[in-house]
């Protein structure tokens, strides 16, 4: 049996890392629904009979009309695959939800009772399981004591969980139940457990920083004697970190020269997040705005140190606190990486304070 496996996709968000680039989050916003078309044009071109979204389809506190109208369009083009949802944290099944005040698509199939229930697929010898938030945080262990009821069926669980807030999941319990697969969501992160016959499929967009790496859906193939899965990088953009070291004789023109190179390598229509590290002239400061003209940077983090002189910064200051804390490190004489940062934080952090009194 052929599948699908997505969750997490929160269309309509914020995007609140985006923040000050709005014009860049309504562009993601509109991403959002270009990768769940192509989504469902591969499902179509493939016949995949089983689409199952495990949690958070929609951020509830954002989402438009005008996009649940747009996904349900998409879910009516594949008549012939049944779309398992599973209503998550984000997008709980409460009195407002799209999915009490929508009509939607005959083939989609909602599992919205709060306590786990089962839906039977006679035709196709099989059983989906799943359970519905009805608030935004459960702290129970819903899914520890799930037990399949006819084991000679391919049996299914859609589940959205899996920290302390949000229904702890003991994989070694849910790996122990006679699940041939357990659809997982609500970690953005893919990671796949053949093994024990599970996966999250990480988000489909990264939706913030954290989602550090590749971010996609999971295609799958299950019997009742062997499962295959295989995580399919999806998403328009991705989240990277990019470590910038930072020389003394650094200007700004210099490092927007490099930070351009070093984007294009990494592909410029993915996300950046910048550490600058290293020495610099005491007297340079890195202009981040600047910095920010050169892509898609969505956070800056300069953690460089002014490169000082510190027998000539001891000297100027050897009658006060600052020449104290520098005498202490240049009678150490060679200094560990550890001692020479701690001298170089140090340092600035007394002259700022200086400053600040004068």
């Amino acid at each position: 049996m052929k599948f699908m496996h997505t969750a997490d996709i929160h269309f309509d968000s914020p995007f609140a890392t985006l923040a000050g680039k709005g014009k860049f989050a309504q562009e993601r916003r509109l991403e959002q629904r270009k990768v769940m078309k192509e989504m469902v044009e591969y499902i179509k071109e493939n016949n995949i009979p089983y689409f199952f979204i495990a949690g958070d389809l929609y951020e509830q506190d954002y989402i438009k009309k005008s996009t649940v109208e747009y996904v349900n369009q998409l879910f009516t083009e594949i008549p012939n695959t049944k779309i398992f949802i599973t209503p998550g944290n984000h997008d709980p099944y409460i009195k407002n939800s799209f999915y009490k005040q929508f009509k939607w698509s005959e083939n989609v199939i909602f599992i919205d009772d709060k306590n786990i229930t089962k839906v039977d697929i006679p035709e196709l010898n099989t059983c989906v399981y799943g359970l519905s938030y009805h608030e935004t945080e459960i702290q129970e262990n819903l899914y520890d004591h799930i037990i399949v009821e006819d084991i000679d069926k391919i049996n299914i669980l859609v589940a959205h969980g899996g920290d302390e807030k949000h229904i702890p999941i003991s994989k070694k319990k849910l790996a122990m139940s006679g699940f041939d697969y357990v659809a997982l969501g609500h970690i953005h992160k893919p990671e796949m457990d053949e093994k024990n016959r599970m996966a999250y499929c990480g988000s489909l967009e990264p939706i913030d920083m954290n989602d550090m790496g590749e971010r996609g859906y999971i295609y799958g193939e299950v019997t009742k004697n062997s499962l295959e899965l295989e995580f399919v990088p999806f998403a328009k953009r991705i989240y990277k970190e990019i470590d910038f070291q930072v020389t003394t004789t650094a200007t700004n023109m210099e490092i927007r020269h490099r930070l351009t190179d070093m984007i294009e390598e990494n592909g410029k229509d993915n996300m950046f997040k910048i550490f600058f590290s290293g020495y610099r002239d005491p007297d340079f400061e890195i202009n981040e705005k600047e910095i920010e003209s050169v892509g898609n940077i969505v956070q800056i983090v300069d953690e460089t140190v002014p490169d000082f002189d510190f027998q000539e910064l001891y000297e100027d200051n050897h009658d006060n606190i600052l020449g104290m804390f520098i005498k202490r490190y240049l009678d150490k004489g060679n200094l560990s990486e550890l001692d020479r940062k701690t001298l170089y934080y140090g340092a600035k952090a007394l002259i700022d304070a200086m400053e600040d009194r004068q």
